[in-house]
């Protein structure tokens, strides 16, 4: 094994001759799976035996800093990876290991005397499947893959007799059903722990059909381990918070969430991860005038929404002040004098966004912390506003905001529930007349649902017309930010021409309310996928540090 780093290169040779390079990066190949063959014909009746082959691999790379090892255990022939009763081998959040799984690990730490940063990457690479596992087969879901932690020190030899019996974490799980590459995992390395995962591979036999068999079936997949110098994502630290956990299952509106409990976060309908209930740690500085030295001084605090699209969503932890979200006249486009319910025309919308320097009025104030006047209540009416201590204070933050394209489709009512509107606002709604459905821009407002998934659902059963509910309002970290008083949101309503959404001060939701009014405004973004933290627990007091 020949290992070199120079100018954060790392050269590693494998046991078989293999040579990776990659800048900042190390690659380690270990092939893990190999053929399936079955077919017993029994009485007229046809039964998968499913044997799996492969050569022994052991493969390690250390370099100054890392230490990785992915060890294969030993050879598995025959009938030893079986149709397996998943509800006999996954219980809740544990997996058991049963004699017809495969059985592999990595291991990755930073040695001692590291002084840089890295983080680990597993991805399961998969060029051969059998018609029958995939997406269209009669089979799909069948082939399942885990991914464990367990102890390094308490287990030393990894193999499927080795461990029979015994039961580890999930941390996460899932089907293979197209070949391709499929990430799993990322975490954040550590000079102090050693990261341990047991990688296991098993057919579900709920879902795996007898005659799965009766043409060519195989599969192979390899494990591909990549480590990255540098800090984690922060929208992969906060996933990882949610993956690794132990969920809840909460019930609204017969839809089942799966509640983190320890973190106060939650997975919605579209699989996004957002933070709920009365207070989370979710705190962050942000806007900042002075990055290196971030504190309650130099910066905001701002709170995080969620994780959409891999990217942490966030909004302000306070209103900027009361403005319209239009007030257009018909002089000035719009079809009535209550102003138009079209986002990328909006008063508001240039107000908050750059690009719009040479309005006259409102133009890109907040976006360039500048001065000037600002459009509040009906007929183009406006009054003096001032962002320069309030705004988006220096291009170091304008760089941070990631451009978004959000979904401008609005609904006529809000009886509605979180999962509701979720949908409306993105797949099935409506827009009045000719509204555009969409807007690509770098700052906005809260959706409706982003309002509705902040409750614990677990104590407030309302529908969002109902938000006034006193358990709703103090079990809402979000309440207190949109609507001290009234605050606007990002829908338009779909039967009218001027009305928008917004939120009550008593903290219910209403669809229908003239864009013309001047409401209070907490400025929504999300960051460049890329940003890590470097310090903070999220906490109202230690909130979260960019490495900016």
């Amino acid at each position: 094994m020949t290992n070199i780093l120079t100018n954060d290169i790392l050269y590693i040779e494998n046991t078989e001759g293999e040579y990776h390079m990659e800048n900042k990066k190390i690659k380690i190949y270990g092939v893990v799976l190999g053929i399936i063959l079955f077919i017993l014909l029994i009485s007229g009746l046809t039964y998968a035996i499913l044997s799996w082959r492969s050569s022994n691999i052991t493969i390690t790379g250390t370099s100054e800093c890392l230490e990785v090892d992915s060890v294969k255990g030993s050879n598995i022939t025959g009938s030893d990876l079986l149709l397996l009763d998943k509800s006999q081998v996954v219980n809740s959040n544990q997996i058991t290991i049963r004699t017809g799984m495969v059985v592999t690990n990595i291991t990755a730490k930073l040695k001692s005397s590291c002084t840089l940063d890295g983080y680990l990457t597993i991805n399961l690479k998969t060029t051969t499947l059998n018609s029958g596992f995939t997406s269209s087969g009669n089979s799909t879901g069948a082939l399942k893959y885990v991914l464990a932690s367990y102890n390094p020190s308490t287990y030393t030899t990894i193999s499927t007799s080795a461990l029979n019996g015994k039961t580890f974490d999930i941390l996460t799980t899932g089907s293979i059903t197209s070949t391709g590459t499929l990430k799993i995992k990322d975490a954040q390395l550590s000079k102090d722990t050693t990261l341990a995962y047991l990688v296991i591979f098993y057919i579900d036999g709920d879902k795996a059909n007898n005659d799965i068999g009766s043409n060519s079936t195989n599969f192979k997949t390899s494990i591909e381990a990549t480590v990255t110098q540098g800090k984690l994502p922060f929208a992969t630290q906060i996933t990882n918070l949610y993956n690794d956990a132990i969920k809840t299952p909460v019930t609204n509106n017969s839809i089942t969430y799966q509640y983190d409990t320890t973190n106060s976060l939650m997975k919605d309908i579209g699989n996004n991860i957002r933070y709920y209930g009365a207070n989370p740690n979710n705190h962050i500085y942000f806007n900042c005038s002075d990055y290196s030295n971030q504190s309650s001084s130099t910066c905001e605090i701002w709170r995080i929404i969620g994780i959409f699209n891999g990217k942490v969503k966030l909004i302000r932890g306070s209103q900027i002040g009361t403005y319209s979200w239009d007030n257009k006249t018909t002089s000035t486009g719009a079809e009535t004098n209550a102003g138009k319910n079209d986002w990328t025309e909006g008063r508001l919308m240039k107000l908050l966004n750059p690009g719009y320097e040479s309005e006259t009025t409102g133009g890109s104030l907040y976006y360039n912390s500048g001065s000037g006047n600002c459009y509040v209540g009906q007929n183009n009416a406006t009054k003096a506003c001032d962002f320069t201590s309030t705004g988006i204070k220096n291009d170091k933050t304008r760089g941070l905001i990631s451009e978004e394209t959000y979904s401008l489709l609005g609904w006529s009512t809000s009886s509605v529930y979180a999962n509701e509107i979720y949908e409306y606002e993105r797949s099935t709604g409506k827009v009045h007349s000719d509204r555009p459905t969409t807007w690509t821009g770098k700052i906005a407002l809260a959706y409706p649902s982003d309002y509705g998934y902040a409750v614990d659902l677990s104590k407030c059963s309302q529908n969002l017309y109902n938000y006034d509910n006193s358990t709703c309002t103090s079990n809402n970290w979000m309440k207190t930010i949109i609507a001290p008083n009234y605050g606007w949101l990002l829908t338009p309503f779909s039967g009218g021409a001027s009305g928008a959404w917004r939120v009550y001060s008593s903290g219910f939701v209403n669809n229908n309310y003239g864009a013309y009014y001047a409401l209070g405004v907490a400025p929504v973004l999300s960051l460049n996928s890329e940003l890590a933290v470097k310090a903070g627990t999220g906490s109202s007091s230690v909130p979260y540090q960019l490495s900016a």
